[in-house]
C-alpha cells in the first residue's frame, strides 16, 4: 500500500504545481476570474493530500525509491504554488460593501473568505449576519455543502439559523465526516464580541468532534474485550435502572479528587445518612482518609484502575461500573454492585440485551457521568466537592489521592504536563492505552471571582456542565429550575448555573434521613431469574449474525479480486449492510476505514478508486469480527447453559 501512498501524493504534487503556475500567469495578466478559478482548483487539491495518509510500511525497493525522489522533486513546486497562494490572499482588497455589489466583487469576496486548504465537501463555511446570501450561493455553485449562516436568509446548500444556540447544533449534526476546517466572515457592523463568542463555541464544537473520534479510535478495541468479559457480571448485578424512583428528591453528594477536597472533605462525615455519598476510584482515599465510608464509588476508565482501589475497604460499598471497565473491577470485595452504560455503543448493545435503559450521558470525564447519575435518579439537590477543574498552585489532586502527588507543570509555550504519577499510574499506562499528552493552558472563572489556571481538557469538562446545567435550567424555568445543583468546592472553576455555597451552609439544609444501603438491596430484589437467559440469547444472535458479515465480506472481497464488480457485487454488499445494522458496535472498530470509504464514495473519481476503499473496507472487517467471535464465545461458555429451554450459538 505505501508504494499506492506515494503514486497518489506524486499525482497530486504534480497537479499542485501545475496549478500554480496557472495562477501566477492570471496575476501577472490581471486575470482576475482566473487566479480565482486555479485557487479554487489549488485548495481541492491540497485537501485531497491533506487525506493522503503518510506510508508506512515501505520497503525500501526500487520503485518506492523512485517514486520518493519525484515526490521530494515536486514538493519544491508544491511550495511555491502556496506561496503564490498565500501572496494572492494578502492582497489588498475594498470593503465588503463595495466588494457585494457586482458579482466579480462577489466572488472575490468568496475566495478571500477561504483558507489555502480547503474541502469543499467536509469542511464547513459559516456566514453572519444578513446580507452574505450571494456569496453563499456563488459557494455552493461552487460545490461547497456545509454552509452555516447566522441570522440571515436562507440559501440553497445552507442552513439558516437564529442563533449561536442553532449553529452549534448544526455544526454537531455534520457526521459521520465532521469538518476539519471552519472559515467565518461576518457582515460589516457585527458586535465584535458577539462574533468572537459565535467563533469560540463552533470552534470548540469542532474540537468536540474531532476528540470524540479520536476517542472511539483509540479506545473501541480497549472497549470490546472487557465489555465482553464483564457479560457474567452484568447479567448477575442490576443496573443503575433498576434504582427507578427510589432516590428521587434525595440529595447526592459528588465527591471528586481536585485539589480543594481538602478544604472541606472533614466535614463530610455529617452528611452519611442524610445524603447519597457518591465518590470516584480516584477520590476514594481520600474519602476514607476522613473516616466516611461512600455509598457509591463510580468507575467509567476501561483502563486497569485498581491500584486506585488498593488498599480500600470496600465492605460497605456499592461499585458502579460500566459495562466496558476492567474485568477485574467486578472481582473487588465490594457489597454489592450496579452496572451502567457509560462509554459508547459496546455499553448500549450490552444493555439492549435485557432490554434497559442504563445510559449515564457524558462529557469524558467521570464527574459528567455522575452528574448524569443523579440528574436520572432524580436527586435534588446534587452537591459537588473537589471539583477544581484547575490546578492552584500546580497541584492536580488532593494530596491524599492515590496519585496526590501529581503535578501540573507548565513551560513558557503556556503547554501544561502531569508530571510525579504514582507506581500505579505508570505501571496501568505501561500495560497500554494512551499516553499523557501535553495540554493548551486556558484560564476559567475563579469559584469566589477572578480566574484560575485550567486545562483544554479541563475546559471542555466545565462547557460540557455549563450546557448541562443550561438544559436543566430550561427545563425548569429560570426562577424555578427543576433540580438545584451546588459547587461546594470552595476552590477551582465556577461553573455557570450551579450556587457557589460553602458545603457547610448546604450541609446544614440537609435534615432528612436516608438509608441508601436498604434502598440499594431493595433494587437488588428486582433482578428477574430470566436475565441471564436473555444476555445468552442477546449474544447467540449477535454471534449468528457476526458469522454471516463475515461470510458476506469474503464474498465481496473475492468478488474485487477477480474483477466482478457488477450486481452481485451490488447484491452482496446491500446483504452486507442488512448483517452488519444490528451489529452497531462492529463499526466502532473499523471507524478509520468507514471514514475512508464514505469519504472516497462521496466524491466524484475512478471506480477504481471506490474499489479499492471497498476491499480495504472489507478487509478491516473481516479482521474485526475474526477479533469480536473469539470473546463471545468466551463470554458465552461463562455466562453458562440457559436455565429455560432453548438453544444458544
Amino acid at each position: 500500500m505505501s508504494l499506492e501512498l506515494l503514486v497518489t501524493w506524486r499525482t497530486l504534487l504534480a497537479e499542485i504545481g501545475e496549478l500554480g503556475g496557472a495562477l501566477c500567469k492570471a496575476i501577472a495578466a490581471d486575470d482576475m476570474l482566473a487566479a480565482i478559478a486555479a485557487m479554487i482548483q489549488l485548495r481541492r487539491t491540497r485537501a485531497a493530500v491533506a487525506r493522503v495518509e503518510a506510508p508506512v510500511r515501505l520497503r525500501g525497493d526500487a520503485a518506492e525509491l523512485t517514486a520518493m525522489a519525484e515526490v521530494t522533486s515536486l514538493t519544491i513546486g508544491a511550495r511555491a504554488a502556496e506561496a503564490a497562494m498565500q501572496r494572492w490572499l494578502e492582497r489588498p482588497l475594498p470593503g465588503d460593501e463595495r466588494l457585494l455589489a457586482s458579482p466579480l466583487g462577489v466572488a472575490v469576496l468568496a475566495d478571500a473568505l477561504l483558507p489555502t486548504v480547503w474541502d469543499f465537501e467536509a469542511d464547513v463555511v459559516v456566514l453572519v449576519g444578513a446580507g452574505l446570501e450571494p456569496v453563499a450561493e456563488l459557494l455552493a455553485a461552487l460545490g461547497q455543502r456545509r454552509m452555516v449562516i447566522v441570522g440571515g436568509e436562507p440559501r440553497s446548500g445552507a442552513v439558516a439559523v437564529a442563533s449561536a444556540d442553532e449553529a452549534v447544533v448544526a455544526v454537531r449534526m455534520m457526521v459521520p465526516v465532521p469538518p476539519t476546517r471552519m472559515a467565518v466572515r461576518a457582515v460589516l457592523g457585527t458586535d465584535r464580541g458577539e462574533l468572537d463568542a459565535v467563533v469560540g463555541r463552533l470552534r470548540e464544537v469542532l474540537a468536540d468532534l474531532r476528540i470524540h473520534r479520536n476517542t472511539v479510535r483509540v479506545f473501541s478495541r480497549t472497549w470490546i474485550e472487557p465489555g465482553a468479559a464483564n457479560l457474567s457480571a452484568i447479567a448477575r448485578w442490576p443496573s443503575i435502572a433498576a434504582v427507578g424512583d427510589r432516590f428521587v428528591g434525595v440529595p447526592m453528594i459528588i465527591v471528586a479528587p481536585g485539589p480543594s477536597l481538602a478544604r472541606n472533605v472533614g466535614q463530610l462525615a455529617a452528611a452519611r445518612g442524610r445524603a447519597i455519598i457518591a465518590a470516584f476510584s480516584h477520590s476514594l482515599r481520600p474519602v476514607l482518609a476522613a473516616g466516611v465510608t461512600p455509598d457509591l464509588v463510580i468507575t467509567v476508565d476501561p483502563q486497569d484502575v485498581r491500584y486506585h482501589f488498593a488498599g480500600c475497604d470496600l465492605s460497605r460499598t456499592c461499585l458502579v461500573n460500566a459495562a466496558t471497565v476492567h474485568p477485574a473491577l467486578f472481582d473487588l470485595p465490594a457489597q454489592r454492585f450496579l452496572t451502567a452504560s457509560a462509554n459508547c455503543a459496546i455499553d448500549d448493545w450490552i444493555f439492549d440485551g435485557v432490554g434497559e435503559t442504563a445510559v449515564l450521558p457524558g462529557g469524558g470525564s467521570v464527574a459528567t457521568s455522575a452528574l448524569s447519575l443523579g440528574l436520572a435518579w432524580g436527586c435534588d439537590p446534587i452537591v459537588f466537592l473537589g471539583l477544581d477543574l484547575s490546578f492552584p498552585g500546580g497541584a492536580y489532586y488532593v494530596s491524599t489521592s492515590c496519585d496526590g502527588a501529581a503535578r501540573a507543570e507548565v513551560d513558557d509555550r503556556g503547554v501544561m504536563q502531569v508530571a510525579g504519577w504514582s507506581d500505579g499510574f505508570r505501571a496501568m499506562k505501561a500495560a497500554g492505552g494512551p499516553g499523557a499528552v501535553g495540554e493548551r493552558t486556558v484560564e476559567l472563572p475563579g469559584w469566589d471571582g477572578g480566574v484560575v489556571p485550567s486545562s483544554f481538557m479541563f475546559s471542555m469538562f466545565h462547557r460540557w456542565f455549563v450546557d448541562q446545567l443550561r438544559g436543566i435550567t430550561a427545563a425548569g424555568g429560570a426562577a424555578d429550575p427543576c433540580v438545584t445543583v451546588f459547587n461546594c468546592t470552595e476552590g477551582g472553576a465556577h461553573i455557570a448555573g450551579m450556587e457557589h455555597r460553602p458545603f457547610a451552609e448546604v450541609l446544614a439544609q440537609l435534615d432528612q434521613p436516608i438509608d441508601v444501603a436498604v434502598e440499594l438491596d431493595a433494587a437488588a430484589m428486582t433482578v428477574d431469574g430470566d436475565r441471564v437467559d436473555r444476555i445468552i440469547d442477546h449474544v447467540t444472535g449477535f454471534l449468528r449474525g457476526l458469522r454471516r458479515s463475515r461470510r458476506l465480506a469474503r464474498v465481496a472481497r473475492r468478488l474485487i479480486e477477480r474483477g466482478n464488480t457488477g450486481p452481485r457485487l451490488a447484491a452482496v454488499e446491500r446483504g452486507l449492510a442488512d448483517a452488519l445494522a444490528p451489529l452497531a458496535f462492529v463499526s466502532l472498530l473499523a471507524q478509520r476505514e468507514l471514514d475512508r470509504a464514505h469519504d472516497v464514495a462521496r466524491r466524484p473519481g475512478a471506480e477504481a478508486d471506490y474499489l479499492a476503499a471497498s476491499a480495504s473496507l472489507f478487509d478491516t472487517l473481516i479482521g474485526v469480527l475474526d477479533q469480536v467471535e473469539p470473546a463471545l464465545r468466551v463470554a458465552l461458555l461463562r455466562l453458562g447453559p440457559r436455565r429455560s429451554h432453548g438453544r444458544a450459538a
